[in-house]
């Protein structure tokens, strides 16, 4: 027969170990997004993102581009601040055309797929920081 006050450091003890084991670390050096800029540069950081998710081949590029918003690298930024379109709006970046349209359920951008979050968190920090050409 089991005694309890026997059994209470035993219990104790493997209560112990298997919180231990279930904790994890996640190092943030490992995280992709950890290694974000502190200033987000357009042609570096956000026309490669562009690049592979937007002006891809029938979506906007060419001649006649989606929503006539051209995103290849060369004339991205000025399509993206064409007066009055919306597309950028660096007062209330959530509210910017062309990051809220990566959330929209009706139409979301890019269509075959959400964007990574470190991709989004970069778009954002971009218009933040006041949507440069840089």
């Amino acid at each position: 027969m089991f005694r309890s006050k026997n059994v209470i450091p035993y219990l104790t003890f493997i209560i112990y170990g298997i919180t231990v084991y279930s904790c994890t670390y996640d190092n943030l050096e490992n995280h992709p997004c950890a290694s974000a800029p502190d200033m987000i540069s357009f042609s570096i950081d956000i026309v490669p993102v562009l690049n592979t998710n937007c002006s891809t081949l029938l979506c906007h590029s060419g001649s006649e581009p989606a929503a006539n918003l051209n995103l290849e690298a060369d004339k991205a930024y000025n399509s993206l601040q064409k007066e009055g379109s919306g597309y950028i709006n660096t007062a209330n970046p959530t509210h910017s055309v062309v990051y809220s349209q990566l959330f929209s359920s009706s139409k979301p951008m890019p269509p075959d797929g959400k964007l990574d979050p470190c991709s989004t968190s970069l778009i954002l920090k971009w218009l933040e920081q006041g949507a440069k050409n840089n």
